[in-house]
């Protein structure tokens, strides 16, 4: 891995041909053929290979297609979670999916293409495969959760992180040392069973991983805020359009 690579979450070297308009106007209709087979109960597996083997999909386009396509049976009662304005976090308590969230930011930051799925929640292909890296975005990822944090006064925040993924006290040591800067009153956690614990949590959950959204209470697609509000330049792919 060269030392750039250890350094940011940029895109891949041919991340910039995958990704063209024109091979953008390729994977909508990509998408929409593999939604429709989700939507009939085809295998997810089965579905991406069928679509990816019909257009010609190089692997990161598929990763692509496969996080971005939900059947409707699943993004629709994630949506109806959804709330929809960040007034509502005042006196609230927020449970944060600690690498969910800064993962994304972090590709954000770093040019990275985002792409927006069914259910409108923004996700990358960065991938974690159990180990984390700190980056020279990943600061800046922490500050910019701690501002929007400081403007819309919770009453509690909780990160939570997974135990088994290298180097996650760390970066749990990291987020509480901004936060101290920032004068935020938030915690970090590391746990085995992250999934279960912030989809059961009470109050506002942060996360994009759906099968969470799925048995939240509530939840706000605060990456989504952060990106669309504060990262002028982002890589942002919109296949619904």
């Amino acid at each position: 891995m060269s030392p750039d690579k250890r350094k940011h979450r940029g895109p891949a070297p041919k991340d910039h041909l995958l990704f063209s308009p024109e091979q953008v106007i390729i994977l909508k209709k990509a998408a929409a053929d593999y939604c429709w087979l989700l939507d009939r109960n085809y295998s997810p597996k089965a579905a991406l290979k069928l679509v990816g083997d019909k257009f010609k999909l190089q692997e990161r386009q598929r990763q692509a297609l496969d996080r971005c396509c939900q059947p409707l049976s699943l993004a629709e009662p994630v949506k109806q979670k959804e709330i929809k304005t960040s007034a509502s976090f005042k006196d609230q308590t927020v449970t944060i999916d600690g690498f969910n969230l800064l993962i994304i930011l972090e590709a954000a930051l770093s040019g990275a293409p985002l792409f927006k799925g069914r259910d409108s929640l923004i996700r990358d292909i960065s991938g974690l495969h159990g180990s984390y890296r700190k980056i020279t975005e990943t600061p800046r990822a922490i500050e910019l959760v701690a501002d929007f944090l400081r403007t819309h006064q919770p009453t509690q925040v909780f990160w939570i992180f997974d135990k088994p993924v290298s180097n996650s006290g760390r970066l749990a040591k990291l987020v509480d040392e901004i936060g101290q800067k920032a004068g935020i009153c938030w915690s970090t956690s590391l746990e085995d069973q992250t999934d279960n614990k912030i989809a059961h949590a009470d109050g506002i959950v942060i996360s994009s991983d759906s099968q969470i959204l799925l048995q939240c209470e509530k939840w706000f697609n605060l990456s989504a805020h952060i990106i669309e509000e504060t990262i002028p330049d982002k890589w942002m792919i919109d296949i619904w359009k």
